[in-house]
Parts: structure tokens; sequence; C-alpha cells
């Protein structure tokens, strides 16, 4: 997540978003769940995910 975003984030009213990269298929996402047992893939539906690496 970017520091613009995380600024951002601070003075909006917008929902908090999540960032999450699937493990079958490293696609990256976003997703305003932030509990990762409800969140699938949006490309292979796959439950195997895990949070994006921000550091």
């Amino acid at each position: 997540m970017g520091l613009l975003h995380s600024v951002r984030g601070l003075f909006s009213n917008d929902e908090q978003t999540f960032e999450y990269v699937c493990d079958r298929c490293e696609t990256e996402f976003e997703s305003t769940k932030s509990d990762m047992s409800a969140v699938a893939c949006p490309e292979c539906r796959s439950t195997k995910i895990r949070a994006l690496s921000t550091a």
C-alpha cells in the first residue's frame, strides 16, 4: 500500500480495503473484507490467499 493511499484513508469516508495475493495464481487484489477466511481470489476462486506484504 502506498503512502498516498494510506494518507487518503485517514481523511476519507471510504471503506477500508485490504490487499491480498493468491497463492495459486499470484493475482494481487483488494477486498473490503479483513477476515481472510471469507475472501477468495477473483481470478481462480482459490481461498488459499495471504495478505500482501507492504514492507
